[in-house]
């Protein structure tokens, strides 16, 4: 009988350090998936905010050559209202009509 529980009560004992065994592992496996959740957010939150300054990146170089367009166009048509061509300065003198300002005082 007493052999019964000696028996039982190393069986209880293997148990009870083989359950608490398995709680450390059970908290050991929760943290390291834990903080493989946080690595792989990280991560996808990188990937984004890489995808995000790309598409930045992109729209900016749009927006920079829809102004350098812009401004090109302003300069062209600044330059063809104040500048007269040879052409008109020619035809002008030729004509002897007022029609530019090296002109204006002809009589």
């Amino acid at each position: 009988m007493v052999s019964a529980i000696s028996g039982s009560s190393s069986a209880i004992q293997y148990s009870s350090s083989n359950s608490s065994s398995n709680a450390a592992q059970e908290a050991a496996l929760e943290k390291q998936i834990q903080d493989l959740q946080d690595q792989a957010k990280a991560i996808k939150d990188q990937v984004q905010a890489a995808q995000i300054q790309q598409d930045i990146a992109t729209a900016q170089a749009k927006l920079d050559a829809l102004r350098a367009a812009d401004a090109d166009k302003a300069a062209k048509a600044a330059q063809s209202q104040s500048t007269p061509s040879a052409a008109a300065l020619r035809q002008a003198e030729f004509d002897g009509e007022k029609k530019t300002s090296s002109n204006a005082f002809w009589m």
